[in-house]
């Protein structure tokens, strides 16, 4: 197992109750993997802000692993931040 921090920004900050929260995930795991284990930690507004229908990391969502942008198929490390943006609207 390694420990992966988690951080959230925006509307998915308020969905999920906290700023920020560490989990142990397992060696080799993919970002949208980590995302499925995270949506079941949090009720279901957190869940359907973070996943689609299909349990896919929603595209209106942001993904950043340390400072550089992630696609979900990244694969995580020990040690790793992983902040998720939901991107506010508006003018």
């Amino acid at each position: 197992m390694m420990q992966i921090t988690v951080q959230y920004m925006a509307q998915i900050k308020r969905a999920a109750g906290c700023s920020t929260e560490s989990m142990s995930v397992p060696v080799g795991i993919t970002l949208r993997a980590a995302l499925r284990t995270l949506s079941h930690l949090h009720d279901d507004r957190f869940r359907t802000m973070l996943l689609d229908d299909a349990d896919e990391p929603r595209k209106s969502l942001l993904f950043f692993v340390g400072d550089e942008h992630a696609e979900p198929e990244r694969l995580l490390r020990d040690g790793d931040e992983v902040t998720i943006l939901a991107p506010m609207a508006g003018g």
